[in-house]
């Protein structure tokens, strides 16, 4: 039951964290600067995959 407890906090945790890169990514776009952005966004997108594992995984130590 604890693992569950984990996973879930580790996913809110990976899905709250890529809204900061999102906004970073606004930030540059902001500056016109579009290969930072570009770069930016696409870890934002990496780390909200990785949170969405995370919360499956979550969803599979439930039981």
């Amino acid at each position: 039951m604890h693992r569950f407890y984990f996973f879930e906090l580790l996913a809110l945790a990976l899905i709250g964290g890529s809204m900061f890169f999102f906004k970073e990514s606004l930030e540059y776009l902001a500056e016109r600067d579009y290969v930072a952005a570009l770069l930016v966004l696409g870890i934002g997108v990496s780390v909200i995959s990785v949170g969405k594992e995370m919360a499956r995984l979550a969803l599979v130590q439930r039981d």
